[in-house]
């Protein structure tokens, strides 16, 4: 597979993709972090959402551990226009093939990289998650080869 050149380059934890995702209710572009501690690696992007649903995400997770569901500023991250809320709960998969095609058709907008205490929150939050699956997280600890221990 040939990776194009900038999504080589910034491709890591923290990055994130201005994008359309067709299984999320709405078909406006969302804000989309990369999770995974080697994405080029595992050829697959661990993503979590932002959304400005603040209220409704709160609502929905309200029997989740309170580290599950972030609240993000607007002040706190520069390419935000109104406070928004990162369901942890809800990791999403897309191939590393995926996003080059996308990439590609230009469907997919880089943004600046997430700051790290914001992306430390994030992560700390999957990681918490009853529902995020053990091998997503093992990718998320950057242990998803089998030599490894944990």
């Amino acid at each position: 597979m040939q990776i194009p050149w900038e999504i080589r380059l910034s491709l890591r934890r923290g990055t994130v993709y201005y994008m359309a995702e067709r299984t999320l209710t709405s078909a406006e572009p969302h804000y989309f972090i990369v999770l995974n501690t080697d994405p080029i690696g595992d050829e697959v992007l661990l993503l979590v959402v932002a959304s400005s649903q603040v209220d409704s995400v709160k609502r929905r997770r309200a029997r989740e551990p309170a580290c599950t569901v972030v609240e993000i500023g607007e002040a706190d991250y520069a390419d935000f226009t109104r406070d928004s809320v990162v369901d942890c709960n809800n990791v999403f998969t897309k191939s590393l093939l995926e996003i080059c095609d996308q990439w590609q058709r230009k469907q997919i907008l880089a943004k600046l990289d997430f700051p790290g205490d914001i992306l430390d929150r994030l992560t700390h939050g999957a990681l918490a998650s009853r529902i995020v699956s053990e091998a997503d997280k093992r990718k998320i600890r950057g242990q998803d080869t089998p030599d490894q221990t944990s």
